[in-house]
């Protein structure tokens, strides 16, 4: 294994994704932050969104309400 093969784990991007939402909460900034916009905070949004947890933490901050979680167990058929 080398090192670049455990650059894209998902714990490692559900770790950066919450660092990421919890560094803009309050309106806070990050150096991808330009012109009022960052690429990457929407990035974590959505990432935050796909797990549990992350979804959680969204609500947490108030950046997802009920009606924008999923419906529907995940792993369960509809």
């Amino acid at each position: 294994m080398t090192g670049t093969d455990d650059t894209d784990r998902p714990v490692d991007r559900f770790e950066s994704a919450r660092n990421t939402a919890l560094q803009h909460r309050n309106g806070g900034t990050c150096f991808h932050c330009q012109d009022g916009r960052c690429g990457q905070h929407a990035w974590a949004i959505e990432e935050l969104g796909r797990h549990p947890g992350g979804r959680k933490l969204l609500r947490q901050l108030g950046l997802l309400t009920s009606s924008d979680s999923p419906s529907t167990q995940e792993g369960q058929p509809r």
